[in-house]
């Protein structure tokens, strides 16, 4: 999987060598697009700017979101699934093909993506697959509009720690400047947008500003105000709701924000789950060897390991015991889990067998049949659970989807150590790597935090079952999992602290 992604990034300066027409009324635009796997894809952003409609995205966890006619339009990158809401309603639509980000843009398959856009759009819509045209027709009584400013309103929040300053905007504004100053000056600069001085002028906050200054240039704004208390210190926040520009003024003596984020954020708690236990043994080798034994093993050498990072290291189950699935997530968020590790050893319906290999999961649905089979395989533990049938009704088909793309914010991190763990078993282990698979796992689904579900290898395959129940072999596993674990924390605590 990640090397399809790497592979579709280094080929996009080619790809995007076609262009997609877009027919408003009388008058013709063009947009990028391409081809992949006989599909044509045409670049989001771009369709939506002819319609002058406003988007927002976030390019660190994939999504991008715009609304036409109340519908809100949520997209995620590698993802199928487009989930439509507005209020209560929520539909979600699945493609037969994934959405695909490069270039700073978002791409859509166009003949699918019109099929859904086409439903909610006010006006007349269609595609013209034969041309590779979208023709849309607006009313001219009705037909879009800028608003008069892109700046149009600004106001002051009360905080705990400070004041929040939001400036209101009609679109995403990139082109500005925020600074402070000498004598508690605090300055925006807003270039390229249309600005309502006035907005700024009219600002009441008198705990505040002991004054404001306004001064129009040609291409720009500069908003001088000057501060009453000492300002300690000042953050721009990118406000995911909306494509407003908040400030945030501390002027408390408290360490920053951005400092308590940045420590938030450490990789200092390490949640590690050995799958199944008690009741629940898990699959059986062909010569009796219970995996709920072997993930247990494994979990308490990987934990002797982990501990010498400095970080703490907790254990879902430290003996042989049955811990819901639920219960596992809840002890990971408890606890202030930075990584959840679930350790699982593989098997086919049928024993002996000779598939085999070392295999790493994260929260996804199943792209193929193995990776559901092994999911359902995984999950079917919720049976052994009192009331299991109310507790997951709620992790079934869309809502099971909309918890999956939940954990977006967390899928790249959970990605890229995946990447790094199965890089590091090539190394370390002397068995197969069947590299990296996506899954529905329930077990991850608790777990608001990077996470990946390890499948060791296959108590169903006899050669496969010794290499397993061997010690030494359980240190090379347990010793793997470290080392791909300290390189994650080296390089995600060090993208914290630039």
């Amino acid at each position: 999987m990640f090397k399809y992604f790497v592979f579709v990034f280094l080929i996009f300066e080619t790809l995007i060598a076609d262009v997609f027409k877009v027919r408003i009324n009388d008058k013709v635009e063009v947009i990028p697009a391409f081809y992949e796997a006989r599909t044509l894809y045409i670049s989001l952003p771009d369709f939506l700017r002819l319609l002058e409609v406003d988007y927002t995205s976030d390019t660190l966890n994939g999504s991008f979101l715009f609304q036409i006619s109340g519908y809100t339009f949520k997209f995620i990158s590698e993802n199928p699934f487009v989930v439509v809401s507005s209020g209560d309603e929520v539909k979600i639509w699945q493609f037969p093909v994934e959405v695909i980000s490069g270039a700073d843009k978002i791409f859509v398959p166009v003949k699918y993506f019109s099929e859904v856009f086409g439903r909610y759009f006010p006006h007349d819509f269609g595609f013209d697959e034969k041309n590779n045209l979208i023709a849309v027709s607006i009313p001219k009584a009705v037909e879009i509009k800028r608003p008069k400013f892109d700046v149009y309103d600004v106001k002051v929040e009360k905080r705990t720690n400070g004041y929040l300053l939001r400036i209101m905007t009609a679109k995403k504004i990139t082109d500005y400047e925020v600074w402070l100053g000498r004598d508690n000056w605090f300055n925006i600069t807003i270039s390229n947008a249309r600005v309502d001085i006035s907005a700024f002028k009219n600002l009441s906050a008198p705990d505040l500003f002991g004054g404001v200054e306004v001064i129009p240039y040609s291409q720009s704004v500069q908003v001088s105000f000057k501060l009453k208390p000492k300002i300690k210190h000042y953050e721009v926040i990118a406000d995911k709701e909306s494509t407003d520009i908040l400030i945030s003024l501390y002027i408390n003596e408290a360490t920053s924000k951005l400092e308590d984020v940045k420590k938030k954020f450490l990789l200092d708690v390490i949640v590690v789950d050995a799958g199944h236990g008690g009741k629940d043994p898990g699959a059986i080798g062909v010569y009796g060897t219970r995996e709920k034994d072997i993930t247990l093993a494994v979990a308490k050498k990987l934990k002797s390991l982990l501990e010498s990072l400095g970080v703490k290291v907790v254990m879902t189950r430290e003996e042989d015991e049955f811990i819901e699935l639920y219960k596992r997530g809840q002890i990971a968020n408890s606890n202030g889990g930075k990584l959840f590790i679930s350790l699982h050893c593989n098997s086919m319906p049928y024993k002996p067998h000779n598939a085999n290999g070392f295999e790493v999961y994260i929260l996804r649905p199943g792209k193929t049949e193995d990776a559901i089979r092994i999911a359902e395989r995984e999950n079917a533990v919720i049976k052994l659970e009192e009331n299991y049938e109310e507790r997951y009704k709620r992790l079934t088909d869309e809502s099971y989807i909309l918890t999956a793309m939940a954990h977006n914010v967390y899928v790249k991190n959970s990605e890229r150590f995946a990447e790094i763990l199965n890089n590091e078993a090539k190394k370390g282990l002397d068995i197969k790597i069947n590299g990296v698979d996506q899954a529905g796992f329930y077990v991850l689904v608790g777990a608001t935090m990077p996470s990946v579900l390890i499948e060791m290898g296959y108590l169903s395959n006899p050669e496969e079952e010794r290499y397993l129940r061997g010690g030494t072999n359980q240190w090379k596993i347990a010793r793997t999992i470290f080392n791909a674990v300290k390189r994650f924390k080296e390089e995600y605590e060090t993208s914290i602290a630039n």
